[in-house]
């Protein structure tokens, strides 16, 4: 039996009892059924942020001139960074099918009450408008999003259970009695909400929003720009990825420290200086190649998958992960709350950046700072333009290490997924 064999075996023992028990709580089940469902919407307007950031000489100038780039980037607005409506929809509905309840009518409330949590009124100087901002419907909104949508989905379903619905006579139509027996729950959830809403309205945080985003936020502002910080802060955003909260408030937050540190290479590299902060943007470069928690490796083992489920993800989530974009892999897996990829999705985020600051240690990497790629940019073509082939190897280097991180643990994902389908074949 080889280490990966071992390896596997353990982790079956251990995580998989833990993953059968999470999978069967219903709150955990509607969880992952409603990120599944984004699918359609992050998966069907990945090629459209491709297209419109493509990092191709002169492709950017004719999506720009055409207008397309202002199209397409109004589209992903609503779409990939809208993930949070959609999710709360999805999993409010899930929740109430599974019990026995109407997801509709969960779903409608959750979102009324995910939408009525915002600030909704922008004072600026010369100005003031009503609107809702869209990072409260996308980044900043996905963990309350997902907060909301399971509480309220279970309030409505233990309020239903309690025979608060309003009583029509049979006489009346469905539609009309589905829309009117819940109405005095629904009065009930929204009048609580409201006065949660004061609660945090009146507190330093102003809403529910920033209560938590400051939450995540306030320990990345004692950190700076060293090599162990950062590595540190890349791998608690991934561990909040994981629990479903994005990484991009995280990321936004010590964007200061990292913008500082980009800029003063940058200055340096002009003046003919050293950089001095050489080592800390090669370890950025292996902490960030494929998204938050490197998920590239995980989609590189679906060409190893068994099970149809994990065969099919390997077409659709490898191409967007290569640019950067890993939501399908993450939703669509799910890697989120999925108890097996807790530990690979930590690691794959701490060892690359150990890897690179081991390497940055004893070899000299030289690289041009001055030049800027798009995100969407795959990162190994980055390293190869900014610090040529001894940058190229060590984020080759990183993708296969977390390849073989996450081999295993998708291995165990894949033979439950397997057994799942040839006992739904031997059933039907």
């Amino acid at each position: 039996m080889n280490f990966f064999d071992k390896l596997q075996t353990v982790m079956e023992k251990v995580i998989s009892p833990i993953a059968k028990k999470m999978n069967e709580n219903k709150v955990i089940k509607a969880l992952a059924s409603g990120m599944i469902a984004t699918m359609p919407v992050s998966l069907g307007v990945a090629a459209i942020c491709v297209l419109v950031t493509l990092p191709i000489p002169g492709w950017t100038d004719i999506v720009n001139s055409a207008g397309f780039a202002y199209i397409g980037n109004e589209i992903m607005s609503v779409t990939l960074s809208a993930l949070a409506i959609y999710l709360v929809i999805n999993v409010a509905y899930n929740y109430a099918q599974a019990e026995g309840e109407n997801g509709m009518t969960a779903a409608t409330i959750s979102l009324g009450i995910f939408l009525m949590m915002m600030p909704v009124f922008i004072e600026g100087k010369g100005y003031f408008l009503q609107a809702i901002e869209t990072k409260y419907i996308g980044s900043d909104g996905i963990f309350v999003g997902m907060l909301i949508s399971a509480l309220s989905s279970m309030v409505y379903c233990k309020l239903c259970k309690k025979n608060l619905k309003l009583k029509l006579p049979e006489s009346v139509p469905p539609m009309v009695t589905n829309s009117l027996s819940p109405i005095f729950i629904a009065i009930i959830m929204f009048t609580s909400m409201a006065v949660v809403k004061y609660l945090f309205y009146i507190s330093p945080y102003n809403n529910i929003f920033n209560f938590f985003n400051s939450i995540i936020a306030a320990p990345i502002l004692k950190f700076g720009a060293t090599p162990a910080a950062i590595i540190a802060v890349y791998t608690f955003a991934s561990l909040m990825w994981f629990f479903g909260v994005h990484p991009s408030p995280i990321i936004s937050t010590y964007g200061v420290v990292l913008t500082t540190a980009m800029t003063a290479n940058i200055e340096a590299f002009n003046a003919g200086n050293v950089l001095p902060y050489l080592s800390y943007y090669i370890i950025y470069l292996c902490l960030f190649f494929s998204g938050t928690g490197n998920t590239l490796g995980l989609t590189l083992c679906f060409s190893k998958a068994k099970s149809e489920r994990y065969k099919s993800m390997k077409a659709i989530s490898l191409v967007p992960n290569l640019f950067n974009i890993n939501e399908p892999v993450i939703f669509g897996t799910p890697v989120i709350l999925n108890p097996i990829f807790l530990i690979p999705m930590i690691l794959n985020t701490l060892l690359p950046g150990l890897l690179g600051w081991a390497v940055t240690s004893f070899v000299t990497i030289s690289i041009n700072p001055t030049i800027e790629m798009p995100w969407v940019t795959p990162t190994f073509i980055t390293a190869f333009i900014q610090g040529g082939i001894p940058l190229f190897l060590l984020i080759l280097g990183c993708i296969v290490l977390t390849t073989i991180v996450w081999y295993p643990f998708f291995k165990i994902a894949d033979d439950e997924a397997l057994k799942e389908e040839m006992e739904g074949a031997v059933n039907e």
